[in-house]
């Protein structure tokens, strides 16, 4: 009576494991052991359960097919004991391929002292099981390992769709700074305008000038020198904002290169000046550590982070005022100051002046990544930068570059962007 009990139990243990797994995904096993009755014991006992099996005797054509397959093995079945490929080695093969590196490995075997488990670990295997081998304990052992292959499945799928989207966020981050930069760029618009108008407006006098001489017959190498010394000037001028306009314009970030950080200060404040004097009376004084020598970095990087800083203090003045544009070769580094007669920061906004799409200003305004940017591209120069207010008011932003500043040519600003993952 006790006898049929069990076997009934048995029965009903083989339908609730055939019905829970036939209802998910095929699960593939490949079970290896020189007995042919062995391997074929195991594949029955598994098969109940609704797994897929496939035995083998051999542990060469096993590997061949483990190799060769296009199948996703969900599980390894393995004697110690095997012929020409001993159970060791073959976990040793299957755990130096990429595609089965983490890929469970049940080791069944005769051999069940405590240094033959150990050592069986110690190849990679992940778990042992006594011959002869018990059914229940077979079933119980393969659904674990089997189950916990499926969560690392689920979690490298998780991660990769987590990391697509972390891509798409640094793209559309991306397209938002590009969008502030051009932004910023219409908004210099009126500023430039004159800014090109005059040189050329003295350009033009000079050549009607030369034409008012030249029909009078007036000519001289004095009036001539003038003419040219004056026309030269104006087309430096011009030159100067158009090389300046390119650089803050140009798609390409990440391009290292030698620069003086002077330099380019010098042509942010050529784009910012005319426009904060005629649109806000904010004048920019500028004065500069003609000592500072060349070092490698991303000068359009920096000259977006400068050009940040320097829109936040003009936002921050709103009319009349001025902005202190300085730098100081010091002993320990570069150092750039930018400091402003603005409201200054608050409590909160230095707290969180840094974070991505933080922002005291009109959302429909601002993208809330300008200090981030900043942040991103001062860690990228392995530079430091501290905020607060100034002794009479207003803010005071001071940026400290090393003097002997080198950047891996792999440097981006995209891996130093504060977003979390």
């Amino acid at each position: 009576m006790f006898e049929k009990m069990q076997t009934t139990e048995r029965l009903r243990q083989r339908v609730r494991c055939f019905m829970n797994n036939s209802k998910t995904d095929k699960v593939n096993i490949v079970v290896i052991d020189n007995l042919l009755s062995n391997a074929e014991l195991v594949s029955i006992i598994l098969r109940s359960c609704g797994y897929s099996v496939k035995p083998f005797t051999l542990a060469a054509e096993a590997l061949d097919y483990l190799e060769g397959t296009k199948d996703k093995i969900s599980l390894v079945i393995a004697d110690l004991m095997l012929a020409g490929i001993s159970g060791h080695d073959l976990c040793r093969r299957l755990r130096a391929n990429p595609k089965y590196k983490f890929t469970p490995f049940l080791v069944s075997s005769c051999l069940g002292d405590v240094e033959d488990r150990v050592s069986a670990m110690e190849a990679g295997a992940d778990d042992f099981i006594n011959k002869p081998i018990d059914r229940d304990t077979l079933i119980t052992r393969a659904k674990s390992l089997v189950r916990t292959q499926a969560l690392y499945d689920e979690l490298i799928d998780k991660n990769e769709k987590l990391e697509f989207a972390f891509k798409k966020l640094q793209e559309a981050q991306n397209a938002l700074i590009s969008n502030e930069k051009f932004v910023t760029i219409g908004a210099m618009a009126q500023g430039l305008t004159h800014e090109i108008f005059n040189p050329l407006t003295i350009i033009g006098g000079n050549l009607e000038r030369l034409n008012m001489r030249i029909k009078s017959d007036r000519l001289d190498a004095e009036f001539l020198s003038q003419i040219i010394t004056s026309t030269r000037n104006a087309v430096k001028r011009c030159t100067k904002i158009v090389e300046a306009l390119e650089t803050y314009s140009a798609e390409k970030i990440n391009s290292i290169e030698t620069a003086n950080i002077n330099d380019i200060l010098k042509s942010v404040c050529t784009l910012f000046a005319v426009k904060l004097k005629m649109m806000y009376s904010i004048d920019i004084t500028e004065n500069y550590d003609e000592s500072i020598g060349e070092v490698e970095c991303d000068p359009r990087a920096l000259q977006q982070a400068f050009m940040n800083l320097m829109t936040n203090a003009a936002e921050s003045i709103g009319k009349d005022g001025s902005i202190l544009i300085s730098t100081e070769l010091t002993g320990g580094g570069i150092t750039v100051t930018i400091a402003d007669t603005g409201k200054g920061f608050g409590g909160a906004d230095m707290s969180k002046a840094f974070d991505p799409f933080y922002s005291t200003k009109n959302r429909s305004l601002s993208s809330g990544l300008g200090l981030a940017v900043v942040s991103g591209v001062v860690k990228m120069h392995k530079s430091s930068i501290d905020i607060g207010n100034g002794p009479s008011g207003g803010a005071r932003v001071v940026v400290t570059i090393p003097a002997d500043l080198k950047l891996d040519a792999n440097s981006s600003i995209d891996n130093f962007l504060k977003i979390d993952r």
